[in-house]
């Protein structure tokens, strides 16, 4: 048995590699990597173990080679490749119960006849860190049109997770570095972006979630007891100058959720899976 890091060479989005690192962290060890748009071409004879920890997909390359050995935990099925994968529930169901990121990728297979169970992103098990940052930065992450209060203003850092144009290994290693510098350095996050709020969460930082509190990819945020602020709604009436009242309704110093028990739930789910490749 062979086990292999997924990565998408396609993506621009950093929130990719996060998940690709939290998925690695989790395998015995790292035999090679593999691309999430061509699963299809993974050679054998040797097997090959990854997990299905992402988002799916941009291209027609599904299903996955016979020499894949998937195990679904975070499975996410966008709504454009939803008749792709309807098209080949049969395949899903060999590997029955899927483990998918959100409710809503879980019903749509439900609906299918495949059983699933929502397992959440493997994104929130990256350990809790140890110490709060003495002087720590508000890194505000895409969110440079959400209006802050003035006393956040000092020791703020703006970020960005998109990154046209950077080769394969780079980014690996700069998600890497990215993981750790939240870990140490943030005392708030301010973000637009899925995965720098699931990491943050899974690591015990306050996040500032601004998002679609009804789009189901991100609705796992409230659903392991984390606060959605809608960004479209907050946008418009800023247009609008009747901000206030919405911006009052922000808790800009939340506490730190406890996803201890998700992250628990998680990694018994990963492991009975991946006991279930073993045998």
């Amino acid at each position: 048995m062979r086990f292999a890091q997924m990565v998408c060479a396609s993506s621009q989005n950093i929130g990719d590699d996060i998940q690709s690192i939290a998925a690695a962290c989790t395998l015995p060890r790292v035999d090679l990597c593999i691309d999430r748009e061509r699963l299809d071409a993974v050679e054998g004879p040797d097997p090959v173990c990854t997990i299905m920890n992402a988002w799916f997909m941009h291209t027609r390359h599904w299903p996955p080679s016979e020499f894949l050995c998937p195990v679904f935990v975070g499975f996410h099925v966008s709504r454009g490749s939803e008749g792709l994968i309807a098209g080949h529930a049969q395949y899903l169901k060999r590997f029955e119960p899927i483990g998918t990121r959100d409710k809503g990728t879980a019903e749509f297979l439900n609906s299918l006849g495949v059983r699933a169970e929502v397992t959440y992103c493997l994104s929130l098990t990256f350990p809790s860190r140890m110490k709060v940052p003495v002087n720590g930065k508000v890194i505000i992450v895409d969110a440079n049109d959400i209006p802050i209060p003035r006393a956040l203003h000092r020791n703020v850092v703006r970020l960005s997770h998109a990154v046209p144009g950077m080769r394969d290994a780079t980014k690996l290693h700069y998600a890497r570095d990215l993981i750790e510098f939240y870990r140490d350095t943030a005392s708030l996050v301010i973000t637009t972006r899925l995965h720098c709020a699931l990491p943050c969460i899974g690591m015990g930082i306050p996040v500032v979630f601004f998002g679609n509190p009804a789009d189901y990819r991100t609705r796992i945020v409230s659903d392991i007891g984390g606060t959605i602020y809608n960004k479209a709604l907050l946008e418009r009436n800023v247009v609008g100058r009747t901000i206030g009242k919405l911006f009052d309704h922000v808790e800009w110093s939340p506490r730190p959720l406890d996803v201890s028990p998700v992250r628990e739930r998680l990694l018994h789910a990963l492991s009975t899976r991946m006991d279930a490749v073993y045998r």
